[in-house]
C-alpha cells in the first residue's frame, strides 16, 4: 500500500453544545487506530473541536482541559440585546486552542459552517483566521451574541447544517464520516412550556440532521442520552461515550478503507 492508494477520509462533526465533547473521544479512537484524516468540516462545537484537532492541539491535552476546566468562567453576561453572553472570553480560549492559525496554515483541511442571521444562508469558512470563524459557528441563537464578520451577522451553523455532511462532500473525499451528537428528541421529557418549545426545536433539528446524515458513507452516533447542550460538567462522560461509539463503528470504517485500498491497488 502507498499513500496514493489510501482513501481520502473527511469528517463531518456536528453541533450539540457540551454533547460535542464526544467528538474528542471519536477522534482519539481514530488516531489510535492509525487512520489518516484528510479533511474536517465542523458545525458549532464540531467546529471548535475540529479546528483544535486540525491546528495540531494534542487530543489528550484537550481531553484533560475539558475535564478540569471551569467552563462557567467563560460566561461573560451582558445586558440582553442579541445574546446573553458576549463571547469575548470564549474567543480567547478559541485563540489558544487553534494557536491563532489561519485555515491556510493547516496540514489537514478544515472548514467551519455558520449561518447568516438575516439571509438564512449557509456560510462556509475556508480561509483567514480560524478563531473568528469558529466563534461565529458556535453562536447559539439567543445565548451568544452573534458575530459581525465580512459584512454579515452570523450565528450557529447548526441552524442550517447540524451535521455538515453535504458541505463535507465538497472536499471530495473517498469516505465521508458523519459524527452526529444532536439531541434525541425522544429522550426529551415535557414538563412545561419551555420543554415544549425545546422539544419542537429538537424535532426540527433532527429532521434536518437526518437529511444531512443520509449522504454520509459512515455515521457515528454517540448515545448521549439526556446530557444537555449546556451540561459542560459532563465532558468526561461525553468523551467516554464518543470513544465507545467510535470503537463500535471502527470495524466498518476499517473494512471500507481496506476495500478502497484493494481496489486502488488492482487498478495500479
Amino acid at each position: 500500500m502507498t499513500m496514493n492508494s489510501y482513501p481520502k477520509i473527511v469528517l463531518a462533526l456536528g453541533g450539540g453544545g457540551a454533547r460535542g465533547f464526544a467528538h474528542i473521544g471519536v477522534l482519539q479512537v481514530i488516531k489510535e487506530a492509525g487512520i489518516h484524516i484528510s479533511g474536517v468540516v465542523g458545525t458549532s462545537m464540531g467546529a471548535l473541536i475540529g479546528a483544535t484537532y486540525c491546528a495540531g492541539t494534542d487530543l489528550y491535552y484537550l481531553g484533560q482541559l475539558v475535564e478540569y476546566f471551569h467552563w462557567e468562567d467563560l460566561i461573560d453576561l451582558k445586558i440582553p440585546n442579541l445574546g446573553l453572553i458576549d463571547g469575548a472570553k470564549v474567543k480567547t480560549v478559541i485563540d489558544l486552542l487553534t494557536k491563532k492559525k489561519n485555515f491556510e496554515e493547516l496540514s489537514i483541511g478544515f472548514w467551519a459552517v455558520a449561518t447568516d442571521l438575516f439571509t438564512g444562508e449557509e456560510v462556509v469558512f475556508k480561509n483567514g483566521p480560524m478563531a473568528a470563524a469558529v466563534r461565529a459557528s458556535i453562536s447559539i441563537p439567543g445565548v451568544f451574541n452573534p458575530v459581525e464578520l465580512n459584512g454579515r451577522t452570523l450565528v450557529d451553523g447548526a441552524v442550517v447544517a447540524g451535521v455538515p455532511v453535504i458541505v463535507a462532500k465538497q472536499l471530495k473525499g473517498d469516505i465521508t464520516v458523519a459524527v452526529n451528537v444532536g439531541f434525541d428528541h425522544t429522550q426529551h421529557h415535557v414538563n412545561n412550556i419551555f420543554d415544549v418549545m425545546s422539544k419542537v426545536m429538537d424535532i426540527m433539528g433532527n429532521k434536518l440532521d437526518a437529511e444531512q446524515v443520509r449522504h454520509a458513507d459512515v455515521t457515528i452516533t454517540p448515545q448521549l442520552g439526556n446530557i444537555g447542550t449546556m451540561h459542560f460538567q459532563k465532558g468526561k462522560e461525553c468523551m467516554t461515550i464518543g470513544r465507545q461509539a467510535a470503537e463500535k463503528i471502527l470495524p466498518e470504517l476499517e473494512k471500507r478503507i481496506a476495500n478502497f485500498i484493494e481496489q486502488e491497488d488492482q487498478v495500479s
